[in-house]
């Protein structure tokens, strides 16, 4: 029987590589961003491979999801297409104009969100990518797509949730034209679709770090800013130190911005998920429109001591693209939908200048937050990103 691993080498892989293949070993990914190798490994043999001097680190190759929906808001259709807006009239007018209110005010608020992400490009980790009207339309902003899961090679979406989490970072409203109604922050930015979840939101530590690999690959050709990682892994106390903050943290180290959903696993404390836990990443809780921490935000703190979440954003019934459909939207809540919408903000930081470190980024962004009264620090960071 075979298992699978993440082995990391004190220095190149070359000499772990003939090793494991010695051993009778697979490997699934090369992965020189981290110094790793994705293997599946015989159980007998796991032990001559760990006692190689260059083997610096051996992790099992864990389950990660999209974040589970837990204690939230169920989800709510809502249909239209590019001649009609009759499902607008669905929503109340105090819904609408609170939409439309939001994106108004954002340009008086963060004066450098007026150029709506344009020059900028973000990466979505996550099940896949849909042609939603408001993503190609009126031109096409999907720059790049991979698919780890099925090896397709135009976007789809199986699942949804990268679709709908994609609208909430860059969305453009084009379906219901209206550039207010559904808009995501960063309507002009394109975005680039890494499918390392598969059609139930589910994937392995080893297809997430593969999808991280390409990102790092093709960081300069897409002109990539920014990474969304809506998805999750628990984490303990014994194990508080696992492949995707290596992960994480070495994509920051190539000047990427990571941002990533704390978890759904609220209101126990030390609830946050792996890679939230970074203290490289910015990590995203959530709150409701009226700046109420959502029941079921993940809590800090991390079992090394780490305060997170380091902000939240609105995450409960948040309407977003609906992939089945290519011009519906739905509503969903989670931490999974809070996470893009900073993701969105990012990537017009980086429009206003494209010279910011991801260290600058997380500082700049602590600025613009507004506390959250009678919330503790584990549970809001340092405030709300609310606009």
């Amino acid at each position: 029987m075979t298992t699978p691993y993440i082995i990391f080498s004190r220095k190149n892989c070359q000499v772990i590589r003939s090793c494991i293949l010695e051993n009778y070993g697979y490997i699934r990914y090369e992965l020189p961003f981290i110094n790793a190798l994705a293997v599946e490994v015989p159980d007998e043999k796991i032990e001559n491979i760990k006692a190689h001097k260059r083997v610096a680190m051996v992790a099992r190759d864990g389950s990660v999801s999209k974040l589970p929906f837990q204690n939230i808001i169920g989800t709510r259709p809502y249909y239209g297409n590019t001649e009609s807006t009759d499902h607008i009239q669905s929503l109340s007018t105090e819904a609408k104009a609170r939409f439309a209110a939001r994106r108004a005010a954002i340009t008086e608020k963060l004066y450098f969100m007026d150029n709506k992400g344009f020059g900028s490009t973000i990466a979505i980790i996550d099940t896949g990518i849909a042609p939603h009207y408001d993503l190609v339309k009126p031109y096409n902003r999907i720059i790049a797509f991979k698919d780890f899961i099925n090896d397709r090679t135009l976007p789809y979406d199986d699942d949804g949730h990268g679709t709908h989490v994609a609208g909430i970072a860059a969305g453009n409203g084009y379906t219901v034209g209206n550039e207010y109604l559904f808009c995501g922050t960063a309507p002009m930015a394109q975005l680039v679709a890494v499918k390392a979840l598969d059609e139930t939101g589910s994937g392995t530590t080893s297809d997430i770090l593969a999808a991280m690999q390409w990102v790092a690959d093709h960081r300069e050709e897409y002109n990539i800013k920014v990474v969304n990682l809506s998805l999750g892994i628990g984490v303990d106390s014994e194990t508080p130190l696992d492949p995707l903050l290596i992960g994480s943290a070495a994509l920051v180290s190539h000047g990427i911005t990571v941002v990533t959903a704390a978890g759904n696993s609220g209101p126990e404390p030390c609830t946050v998920t792996s890679p939230g836990t970074s203290p490289f990443v910015i990590t995203v809780g959530s709150c409701n429109d009226g700046g109420k921490i959502a029941d079921f935000s993940s809590r800090g703190p991390t079992f090394s001591g780490l305060h997170k979440p380091d902000m939240v954003a609105p995450g409960v019934d948040i309407i977003s693209l609906d992939a089945s459909t290519c011009k519906g939207y739905f509503s969903q809540s989670g931490t999974s939908m809070s996470c893009p919408y900073v993701s969105g903000v990012v990537a017009c930081m980086y429009a206003e200048n494209p010279h910011l470190t991801p260290g600058q980024v997380k500082k700049l962004l602590t600025k613009m937050l507004t506390p959250l009264s009678n919330s503790p620090r584990d549970s809001q960071g340092r405030g709300a990103l609310y606009i």
